[in-house]
Protein backbone atom coordinates (compact mmCIF):
# COMPACT_ATOMS: atom_id res chain seq x y z
CA UNK A 1 0.00 0.00 0.00
CA UNK A 2 1.53 3.19 -0.85
CA UNK A 3 2.04 6.31 1.57
CA UNK A 4 0.93 9.01 -0.91
CA UNK A 5 0.34 8.93 -4.69
CA UNK A 6 2.07 11.39 -6.76
CA UNK A 7 0.98 13.13 -10.92
CA UNK A 8 3.83 12.81 -12.46
CA UNK A 9 2.74 15.54 -14.72
CA UNK A 10 2.54 18.11 -11.58
CA UNK A 11 4.37 16.62 -8.90
CA UNK A 12 1.11 17.01 -6.82
CA UNK A 13 0.64 14.66 -3.38
CA UNK A 14 -2.68 12.74 -3.05
CA UNK A 15 -3.95 10.30 -0.28
CA UNK A 16 -6.00 7.72 -0.01
CA UNK A 17 -8.84 8.00 1.55
CA UNK A 18 -8.76 12.21 0.95
CA UNK A 19 -11.09 13.82 -1.26
CA UNK A 20 -9.22 15.56 -3.88
CA UNK A 21 -9.59 17.36 -7.46
CA UNK A 22 -7.82 16.27 -10.51
CA UNK A 23 -8.63 18.02 -13.80
CA UNK A 24 -11.48 20.52 -12.54
CA UNK A 25 -12.92 16.59 -11.57
CA UNK A 26 -13.83 16.37 -7.92
CA UNK A 27 -13.54 12.77 -6.27
CA UNK A 28 -14.95 12.06 -3.11
CA UNK A 29 -13.28 10.00 0.25
CA UNK A 30 -14.62 7.21 -1.20
CA UNK A 31 -12.99 7.71 -4.90
CA UNK A 32 -9.69 8.80 -3.05
CA UNK A 33 -8.60 4.62 -3.97
CA UNK A 34 -5.44 2.88 -4.77
CA UNK A 35 -7.17 1.99 -8.33
CA UNK A 36 -8.33 5.11 -9.41
CA UNK A 37 -5.21 6.51 -8.87
CA UNK A 38 -3.20 3.92 -10.67
CA UNK A 39 -6.09 4.48 -13.25
CA UNK A 40 -4.75 8.43 -13.38
CA UNK A 41 -1.56 7.70 -13.87
CA UNK A 42 -0.27 8.20 -10.25
CA UNK A 43 2.74 6.81 -9.07
CA UNK A 44 2.58 5.09 -6.06
CA UNK A 45 5.02 6.58 -2.75
CA UNK A 46 6.32 4.03 0.10
CA UNK A 47 7.74 5.88 2.17
CA UNK A 48 10.54 4.32 4.39
CA UNK A 49 11.31 4.62 7.98
CA UNK A 50 12.30 7.96 9.41
CA UNK A 51 15.56 8.68 10.65
CA UNK A 52 16.40 8.80 14.14
CA UNK A 53 15.42 12.95 14.88
CA UNK A 54 17.58 12.85 18.47
CA UNK A 55 20.83 12.24 16.52
CA UNK A 56 19.97 13.65 13.41
CA UNK A 57 17.61 17.06 11.34
CA UNK A 58 15.27 15.07 9.54
CA UNK A 59 12.97 16.73 6.83
CA UNK A 60 10.81 15.29 4.39
CA UNK A 61 9.96 12.99 2.69
CA UNK A 62 10.51 13.57 -0.70
CA UNK A 63 8.72 13.08 -3.38
CA UNK A 64 10.20 9.65 -3.54
CA UNK A 65 9.19 8.89 -0.35
CA UNK A 66 13.06 9.69 1.23
CA UNK A 67 13.95 11.91 3.93
CA UNK A 68 17.01 14.21 4.01
CA UNK A 69 19.18 14.10 6.84
CA UNK A 70 22.09 16.09 8.47
CA UNK A 71 24.04 15.17 11.58
CA UNK A 72 23.37 16.66 14.98
CA UNK A 73 26.76 17.90 16.59
CA UNK A 74 28.52 15.17 17.73
CA UNK A 75 30.12 17.28 20.97
CA UNK A 76 26.88 18.39 21.89
CA UNK A 77 25.14 15.08 21.73
CA UNK A 78 28.10 13.60 23.75
CA UNK A 79 27.29 16.06 26.50
CA UNK A 80 23.74 15.43 26.37
CA UNK A 81 24.44 11.67 26.73
CA UNK A 82 27.42 12.26 29.19
CA UNK A 83 24.67 14.23 31.24
CA UNK A 84 21.98 11.93 31.04
CA UNK A 85 24.49 8.76 32.29
CA UNK A 86 25.25 11.20 35.34
CA UNK A 87 21.61 11.78 36.10
CA UNK A 88 20.33 8.18 35.99
CA UNK A 89 23.69 7.54 37.98
CA UNK A 90 22.71 10.50 40.55
CA UNK A 91 19.06 8.79 40.28
CA UNK A 92 20.18 5.40 41.37
CA UNK A 93 22.68 6.84 44.26
CA UNK A 94 19.74 8.71 46.11
CA UNK A 95 18.17 5.35 47.34
CA UNK A 96 21.30 5.19 49.45
CA UNK A 97 22.34 8.68 50.30
CA UNK A 98 19.95 8.31 53.44
CA UNK A 99 22.26 6.14 54.57
CA UNK A 100 25.51 7.49 54.01
CA UNK A 101 24.40 10.42 55.65
CA UNK A 102 22.89 8.77 58.76
CA UNK A 103 26.11 6.84 58.90
CA UNK A 104 28.06 9.84 58.82
CA UNK A 105 26.43 11.58 61.40
CA UNK A 106 26.88 9.13 63.67
CA UNK A 107 30.05 7.83 63.06
CA UNK A 108 29.57 4.68 61.60
CA UNK A 109 31.25 2.62 58.79
CA UNK A 110 29.01 2.31 56.10
CA UNK A 111 27.55 -1.41 55.45
CA UNK A 112 29.83 -3.23 52.68
CA UNK A 113 26.79 -4.09 50.29
CA UNK A 114 25.84 -0.68 50.21
CA UNK A 115 29.35 0.56 49.19
CA UNK A 116 29.59 -2.09 46.78
CA UNK A 117 26.67 -1.23 45.21
CA UNK A 118 27.55 2.64 45.14
CA UNK A 119 30.88 1.84 43.78
CA UNK A 120 29.49 -0.12 41.27
CA UNK A 121 27.09 2.43 39.81
CA UNK A 122 29.91 4.99 40.09
CA UNK A 123 31.90 2.42 37.87
CA UNK A 124 28.93 1.72 35.56
CA UNK A 125 28.08 5.76 34.75
CA UNK A 126 32.08 6.65 34.72
CA UNK A 127 32.74 3.43 31.90
CA UNK A 128 29.54 4.60 29.80
CA UNK A 129 30.05 8.12 29.63
CA UNK A 130 33.69 7.08 28.60
CA UNK A 131 31.99 5.05 25.39
CA UNK A 132 29.89 7.69 24.88
CA UNK A 133 32.93 9.91 24.78
CA UNK A 134 34.78 7.31 22.59
CA UNK A 135 32.27 7.76 19.71
CA UNK A 136 33.83 8.66 16.36
CA UNK A 137 30.98 9.41 14.65
CA UNK A 138 27.26 9.94 14.98
CA UNK A 139 26.33 7.15 13.74
CA UNK A 140 28.50 5.29 16.28
CA UNK A 141 26.94 7.29 19.29
CA UNK A 142 23.85 6.23 18.03
CA UNK A 143 24.68 2.54 17.62
CA UNK A 144 25.92 2.49 20.84
CA UNK A 145 23.06 4.21 22.73
CA UNK A 146 20.51 2.30 20.73
CA UNK A 147 22.17 -0.91 21.54
CA UNK A 148 20.53 -3.39 23.49
CA UNK A 149 22.08 -4.08 26.88
CA UNK A 150 21.41 -7.84 27.01
CA UNK A 151 21.65 -10.58 24.32
CA UNK A 152 20.92 -13.93 23.60
CA UNK A 153 24.13 -16.08 24.15
CA UNK A 154 24.75 -17.76 20.75
CA UNK A 155 25.91 -20.78 22.85
CA UNK A 156 23.20 -21.37 25.54
CA UNK A 157 19.58 -20.15 23.54
CA UNK A 158 17.12 -18.72 25.90
CA UNK A 159 20.20 -17.04 27.93
CA UNK A 160 21.17 -13.63 27.70
CA UNK A 161 24.21 -12.12 28.39
CA UNK A 162 25.55 -8.46 28.77
CA UNK A 163 26.26 -6.74 24.94
CA UNK A 164 29.50 -5.87 24.92
CA UNK A 165 28.36 -3.40 22.02
CA UNK A 166 26.20 -1.46 24.33
CA UNK A 167 26.01 0.93 27.57
CA UNK A 168 26.65 -0.98 30.81
CA UNK A 169 23.40 -1.53 33.02
CA UNK A 170 23.66 -0.09 36.54
CA UNK A 171 22.88 -2.11 39.49
CA UNK A 172 19.41 -1.94 40.18
CA UNK A 173 19.53 -2.72 44.16
CA UNK A 174 21.72 -2.92 47.57
CA UNK A 175 22.52 -7.01 47.28
CA UNK A 176 21.82 -8.27 50.61
CA UNK A 177 20.91 -5.18 52.56
CA UNK A 178 17.38 -4.39 53.68
CA UNK A 179 17.01 -1.57 54.20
Amino acid sequence: MASFWVDPATNNKYYEGRAFTYNDRQYTRAGATSAKFTELGFNGVIVGPRPDDRFYIVSGPDLTGAYTTTARDLDELKTQYVREQKLNARRILLITDWLVVRLAENGNALPAAVATFRDNVRTVSDDNCTLIYGAATVEALKALIDAPVEIEDENNPGTYIPNPDALGAYPEAVDGYDY
